[in-house]
């Protein structure tokens, strides 16, 4: 073959390259990801990106404890975030790890959901317990920038605590170590966003848990880099006093989250 006819062929792979660009195609980083139950990995793994793991975790049934951890490197989350919907036990604990929130950095993307939705995240964990995610940068994507509410393009959660149910909350789950920055021009980011008067779907009509485990008790937020955002953290209960959130910390010695 000629240097000629090389020099074409490579030339071509360039401006298809850019044509792609051009019709608004992209490429979707992905963060090598494995996965462990009792500290054997677990089939699939490991994991071409941390979007394939959760789907795995969300299938298994748990016997030991689940550990995921993520490269170095940068994904972009699924719309609307990643969902985790596994459940865990005091026992049998989920970890969701990074390399660290300067290593493994995970953007939404453009757009963060379907338009004008209210319920947009990088990480969602509906109804689970005894989660832990650390370690991660969360960034909003630079080319969100809708910010009319029935029409936005953007993040509304960093890491979002909901209820599966009215009576399956999400509990004994920890937030740490994690970085998270969004864009305060809208008005409805939240870095750390635990609620228990709403679905996952509709947060603006009010539906509170029924009972003390419909609410995310047992919630511990610690050591948290939260900027660019409307309001850090934010924890509400169910509306009843018997049905109130227990064992919340937010900080603590040495355990100070910034905001």
């Amino acid at each position: 073959m000629t240097k000629h006819v090389r020099f074409n062929r490579l030339l071509a792979r360039y401006l298809l390259f850019f044509i792609m660009l051009a019709l608004g195609f992209s490429v979707r980083a992905q963060v090598s990801t494995t996965v462990t139950m009792s500290a054997s990995p677990i089939a699939g793994s490991p994991f071409a990106s941390l979007a394939d793991a959760i789907t795995a975790v969300n299938g298994l049934t748990i016997t030991g404890p689940v550990v995921v951890t993520a490269s170095a490197g940068s994904e972009t989350n699924p719309a609307g975030g990643y969902s985790i919907t596994a459940t865990g036990s005091s026992t049998n604990t989920i970890t969701i790890q990074g390399a660290g929130s300067g290593s493994t950095i995970i953007t939404a993307p453009n757009p963060a959901g379907t338009a004008g939705a209210l319920t947009d995240a990088i990480f969602k964990i509906i109804g689970g317990d005894y989660i832990t995610i650390s370690g991660f940068g969360m960034n909003e994507n630079a080319a969100n920038t809708t910010i009319v509410v029935v029409i936005n393009n953007m993040v509304e959660w960093g890491v979002a605590l909901l209820y599966a149910s009215t009576t399956n909350g999400a509990q004994n789950c920890t937030i740490q170590n994690n970085a998270i920055t969004l864009n305060r021009t809208y008005q409805n980011t939240f870095g750390i966003y635990s609620n228990s008067t709403h679905s996952t779907t509709s947060v603006t009509t009010s539906a509170t848990a029924t009972t003390s485990a419909g609410g995310n008790s047992g919630l511990k937020i610690y050591s948290n880099t939260i900027s660019n955002v409307n309001l850090g953290i934010v924890v509400i209960g169910p509306t009843a006093i018997a049905d109130v959130n227990t064992g919340v910390e937010i900080g603590g010695a040495g355990l100070g989250n910034t905001i």
